[in-house]
């Protein structure tokens, strides 16, 4: 196998690293994040607030990171197509970028709807602490599947690399 240029090996790398920081973002917030808000709090606005700051944050860098992983995946498959290579790597680079962009359907599709309940809850809570508490670890349950596909995309990408 004929070795890869500078380019086409720092794209790989910045792939695979913007993935896989989003992945592990997006764990530790469900794993994390999440059930350190909800311990010992009884609060259904401060549950809601303190989910919409993790979100607000999430909000501003996942669509980047996500984004970015993707357009370098891209580029290296397109580097990959029609060489010499073997027809999995690019392949594999083609399926991390779509993993990777598929958060943003995911989320449009799957969490949106709890989005939009818990946003409103943030200026005037109507919920109970229970269906707040409920519709926060849904969210986090939804985020942790999010999260899987970024681990999908990343090990395509090590793949492809390897």
């Amino acid at each position: 196998m004929a070795s890869s240029s500078p380019t086409i090996r720092t794209c790989q790398g910045l792939g695979i690293t913007s993935s896989s920081f989003l992945a592990g973002a997006l764990y530790s917030i469900s794993l994390l994040g999440i059930p350190a808000i909800l311990v010992g709090n009884s609060n259904a606005s401060l549950i809601a607030s303190q989910w919409h700051s993790i979100f607000s944050v999430g909000q501003k860098v996942g669509p980047t990171l996500a984004i970015l992983g993707t357009v370098n995946y891209l580029y290296v498959a397109r580097g990959k197509y029609g060489s010499q290579y073997d027809p999995r790597v690019w392949k594999s680079f083609v399926g991390a970028a779509v993993a990777t962009m598929g958060i943003i359907p995911f989320t449009f599709i799957f969490l949106k709807p709890t989005n939009d309940v818990l946003l409103s809850q943030t200026a005037k809570t109507t919920l109970s602490e229970i269906e707040v508490r409920a519709l926060v670890e849904k969210w986090a349950s939804l985020n942790l599947v999010r999260s899987g596909l970024l681990v999908i995309g990343t090990a395509l990408g090590l793949y492809g690399a390897l």
